[in-house]
């Protein structure tokens, strides 16, 4: 019977075994681009206003005393007109909002599968190069 014993361990090397790991950029792609602004327009409008003139009138009847206004004397039948009020349009502006738009920006989020292959390193004994000797075998 043969018996075998661990004489000593010696450390000949280490070999690093890489893989490669998924990294996944994101990269924003301009698809289209809006511009918003208000811009000032002008129209013309006709504006109907009725506008009162009041005037008082005052007449001499027919077989009455002469009227007197001031310094001079109405004679009968005869009118005298007195301006109490003329109105006038005075065009004017009023700032007001018309509308309301109300600006929204959506943010869509969807999911997507990206196929990717991945390479990794393993370690391999080649058992012709342990037959000729080149190669120490594994010890249990």
């Amino acid at each position: 019977m043969t018996e075998e014993r661990k004489v000593r361990r010696a450390l000949q090397g280490v070999i690093e075994l890489r893989e490669e790991r998924a990294e996944i950029q994101k990269v924003r792609e301009e698809t289209g681009r809006v511009v918003v602004r208000r811009e000032r327009r002008v129209r013309e409008e006709t504006v109907r206003v009725e506008l009162v003139t009041e005037v008082l009138v005052v007449t001499a009847q027919e077989g009455s005393p002469g009227v007197q206004i001031g310094t001079r004397t109405l004679a009968p039948g005869e009118t005298y007109e007195v301006l109490l009020y003329d109105e006038r349009a005075v065009p004017g502006k009023e700032t007001v909002v018309a509308q309301e738009v109300r600006l929204f920006k959506d943010t869509l989020v969807r999911e997507e599968t990206v196929p990717l292959q991945l390479a990794y390193e393993e370690l391999v004994v080649d058992e012709r190069m342990v037959d000729q000797g080149r190669i120490d075998p594994p010890q249990s």
